[in-house]
């Protein structure tokens, strides 16, 4: 039993990237209608956590949250009316430094949150690095892109923004 399990699960692994091939040009022709009503005077408020990243390529965590805030306006909701924040630690607050920092660590490679980054900020969105983090990957507040500001820790950050109303996005 164990084996025909295995010998099933081999198979599955190998045609996955086949199906997820055939799945992303289904996609693209596939109508998504939205059912859910946004009142026109609610606000909504929702933090991401940023703790991955890979030198040279763009920070997923910044990502969701433009993409939440750009849905939301597909949506018909004015983008002031969404609030967001990041709180960044971990490997990730590299994403967050000036170039000198940056190249300091990276070194032949170029910060691709940068742009994301701005716009964010450009959105009014928030963004926390964890002071514990930052002080041990040698990231002082001074390394800081303009706009991104510095918090005790990541838990008090999110612990704060909560406080405030924010929903945590969970993956």
């Amino acid at each position: 039993m164990k084996l025909a399990l295995s010998l099933a699960a081999a198979s599955l692994a190998f045609s996955v990237p086949a199906a997820a091939h055939h799945h992303e040009e289904e996609a693209a022709e596939v109508v998504v209608t939205s059912g859910m009503e946004f009142p026109a005077d609610a606000v909504w408020m929702h933090s991401f956590d940023a703790y991955e990243s890979e030198a040279g390529k763009p920070n997923a965590a910044f990502r969701r949250a433009l993409g939440f805030i750009r849905a939301m306006e597909a949506e018909g909701v004015d983008p002031e009316r969404v609030k967001v924040a990041i709180v960044v630690h971990g490997p990730a607050v590299f994403d967050v430094v000036n170039d000198a920092r940056y190249g300091e660590k990276y070194e032949d490679e170029t910060n691709q949150a940068y742009n994301d980054i701005a716009q964010l900020i450009g959105y009014g969105a928030e963004i926390w690095v964890c002071g514990v983090a930052a002080k041990y990957h040698g990231v002082g507040n001074a390394h800081l892109l303009d706009g991104v500001k510095m918090a005790p820790s990541g838990t008090a950050a999110h612990a704060e923004l909560q406080r405030r109303g924010f929903g945590i996005n969970p993956y």
